[in-house]
């Protein structure tokens, strides 16, 4: 680990990873930044899928704003923790094409994919007290919500309007390696899409100020969102043909409707047939990610992703 002193308590850390066939060495970068006062050590990622460019530009703002003087404790951020991905503009490594975040904790003489988790893991991950990770819809789908999964109050005080507790996790995410650490760990989805960037970046950097009021690194008292609603069901709605994606309407995350209604048109970008028409799932229905726009789509991309809000819970405060 190479470590550069930037001043006034911020420092660049360098974890290798390999040496590409190009002979350029390929690593990561965490940024940290120690507080004035003593206090816990929390970790924030983004871009393990290298589409999802809002977590890079959340980390962004918040490293540019937030002030060593009234942290309590210490903040390591994580802005790209897959390069290669980020610079190709795709989830998954283009080296492997795997996805890294079904990998994790990785191992050290496997895929590329796995070799990054493994650094992730051991180099970042083990160092820290708690962790947000955060995703996006990446290209085309716009999305807003929070796992719940070992730590309640860490997950609501980003202060996103949809939380979800599935019964069953990914294998191979930072979720699951920070959970068997007994981490407490928030995965944050937001924005994506053909949205203003601008928005989620503020809502962003408001959500992680909140938190990390939560764990005490920051001075004031955790705010609740009134209203915020917890579903135990989702159903993503992939495609079973590509071509053009065309909505029926305009649809936002946590936008509840009746009934089974059709949400999208597939069609042949070639004949303009209707290929197929992706139908709700639920009678009542809660959106989570939405595309809102005309856009290409494969076969099993994601298309929307439902909540069912008959088995879904609004929090009394």
């Amino acid at each position: 680990m190479l470590r550069t002193n930037l001043g006034e308590g911020r420092a660049r850390l360098t974890l290798p990873v390999s040496t590409m066939a190009s002979g350029f060495e390929l690593g990561l970068t965490v940024l940290t930044l120690d507080g004035a006062q003593p206090g816990p050590r929390v970790g924030i990622c983004a871009m393990i899928h290298g589409d999802e460019i809002e977590g890079l530009l959340i980390l962004r703002e918040l490293w540019r704003t937030i002030d060593a003087k009234a942290l309590s404790g210490s903040l390591w951020l994580l802005p790209v923790a897959n390069p290669l991905a980020m610079e190709a503009i795709t989830r998954n490594t283009p080296v492997d094409m795997l996805d890294m975040n079904r990998l994790f904790p990785g191992q050290p003489a496997g895929w590329l994919s796995e070799q990054q988790a493994h650094v992730i893991s051991h180099g970042f991950i083990d160092e820290i007290d708690a962790l947000i990770d955060i995703h996006a819809g990446g290209t085309f789908p716009w999305v807003d919500y929070c796992y719940v999964v070992n730590d309640e109050a860490w997950s609501r005080a980003f202060g996103s309007e949809l939380l979800y507790q599935p019964a069953t996790s990914y294998p191979g995410t930072t979720a699951t390696y920070a959970v068997s650490r007994g981490i407490p760990i928030n995965v944050v989805e937001i924005g994506g899409g053909y949205q203003d960037q601008a928005v989620h970046v503020a809502n962003g950097v408001r959500g992680l100020t909140n938190s990390l009021r939560l764990k005490g690194l920051l001075a004031g008292e955790c705010e609740r969102r009134a209203g915020q609603v917890l579903m135990r069901d989702m159903t993503v709605m992939r495609p079973r043909f590509g071509g053009l994606c065309v909505p029926r309407k305009r649809l936002e995350p946590a936008v509840q409707f009746q009934g089974r209604q059709q949400l999208a048109d597939i069609v042949s970008p070639y004949t303009f047939e209707t290929l197929e028409t992706m139908v709700a799932p639920y009678e009542r229905n809660i959106v989570v990610l939405a595309r809102n726009y005309m856009t290409r789509i494969h076969p099993g991309d994601y298309g929307f992703m439902i909540g069912n809000a008959a088995t879904a819970t609004t929090y009394a405060d």
